[in-house]
């Protein structure tokens, strides 16, 4: 799998990029001059302006060694874009983002010290980072220091921007902003729907005995409705589209018996249970929880919806030593249905046996897949003859994060 994050806004932010006029692979001197700065700045032998692209970073500048474009497997800058803050690692190889980093492994040029800062446009976006490097660790650098590297990554932004940006088609722009208040917005509506859907069932089914875990689910739809609004008002920034993750270490054995802990009337009005599977893992993570809840809830009622009658959740290790989260149910896609649409927006997918396509299935998934990717991980939808699951797949260093923390 990758070994980087992606933005939430990557669309908006590459829009951003690609607008900048001053922003060619040709050099100037002011940008030579400034990655000498920094390398003296930072006692480092190494120092680069790169610019992160859709596949690629590639460098506007380099100082203390020749560097070619390259894939963003390689880039240390994917990071330090992922915020609005200078990212300052001391010894990349006892940091458990990096220690199996390419750059950093053995067999890799031994890359051992990283301070960087997010380069960030008038828009908000931000396109690469103004960095040192080092093969041998360092002490993190003064606030000082860190200060002076913020005031020159400033001016790369006012050297590049010098020239007026190619005017940037906002109706783009907007587009994605509503996507992403689409998005947003289906995850608002389904748990009122769960709710309102168990309410139903409980009137009708008062006498029956299952008005205990209708209310159970009633009550943590709406809880789910309060936090997300939570999670949109404090990690969100609506000016640029971005979600910003709120991360710590916290219980995978909790998460998943809170997703499971739901008993759910599907789109037909049947009620349906959720399970842990039996060989689920019980160990903490470092994550966002509330992101990450978010995407097992959707993947769950995209379950109950349009799966089949027995619904598990669980979690593993892959063999690469990845966390998969897996959500499994006994429906069964069909044949014709095209697995990769289902991750775009408002697209459905083809014909499907035993999932009624009522209320959606076209916005969960690309949610899902956003959020997932914002944690450095992959999503996929996984179909076989007598059974669906949804992974999503995180990557090893966020076991061992946990575990250091």
């Amino acid at each position: 799998m990758r070994t980087y994050p992606i933005p939430f806004n990557e669309e908006a932010r590459l829009r951003a990029v690609y607008s900048v006029p001053g922003l060619g692979e040709e050099n100037s001197a002011v940008f030579d001059a400034i990655c000498e700065a920094t390398r003296k700045l930072l006692d480092c032998p190494i120092a680069h302006i790169s610019v992160v692209e859709d596949d690629t970073q590639w460098y506007k500048s380099v100082v203390g060694i020749e560097l070619d474009r390259m894939p963003k497997d390689n880039s240390f800058c994917v990071h330090t874009i992922m915020s609005g803050e200078p990212m300052v690692v001391p010894d990349l190889s006892t940091d458990p983002r990096f220690e199996a980093h390419p750059m950093v492994a053995e067999g890799g040029p031994g890359a051992r010290f990283y301070a960087g800062v997010p380069l960030i446009l008038s828009s908000g976006q931000r396109f690469g980072s103004l960095c040192g490097l080092d093969l041998v660790p360092h002490e993190a650098p003064s606030d000082q220091q860190m200060a002076v590297l913020v005031d020159l990554g400033q001016a790369v932004v006012a050297a590049l921007e010098g020239v007026p940006p190619t005017p940037v088609d906002q109706k783009e722009d907007e587009t994605a902003k509503s996507t992403f208040i689409v998005l947003v917005g289906h995850e608002l509506r389904t748990p009122l729907t769960i709710l309102f859907g168990s309410l139903q069932l409980l009137e009708a089914t008062a006498e029956s005995g299952a008005n205990k875990p209708l209310m159970g689910s009633a009550r943590k739809s709406a809880k789910h409705l309060i936090d997300l609004v939570e999670t949109i008002i404090t990690y969100s920034d609506a000016s640029t589209g971005e979600l910003r993750l709120n991360e710590h270490v916290c219980s995978l054995e909790d998460l998943l018996g809170d997703i499971a802990d739901l008993s759910l009337p599907g789109a037909d009005g049947v009620l349906k249970s959720v399970s842990v599977a039996d060989d689920s893992l019980s160990v903490p993570v470092y994550i966002d929880p509330d992101q990450v809840r978010l995407a097992l809830n959707a993947l769950l009622l995209n379950a109950v919806n349009h799966g089949g009658q027995n619904i598990t959740v669980g979690s593993r290790i892959d063999g690469s030593g990845n966390i998969e989260l897996v959500i499994t149910d006994d429906g069964k896609l069909d044949a014709n249905v095209e697995l990769a649409a289902l991750y775009e927006p408002f697209v459905v997918g083809g014909d499907i046996i035993n999932r009624d396509t009522r209320g959606g299935l076209g916005l969960g998934l690309p949610l899902t897949r956003k959020l997932v990717e914002l944690h450095g991980g992959d999503f996929e939808v996984i179909a076989a003859d007598d059974h669906t699951s949804a992974v999503i797949r995180l990557p090893a260093w966020r076991v061992k994060a946990a575990q250091a923390g």
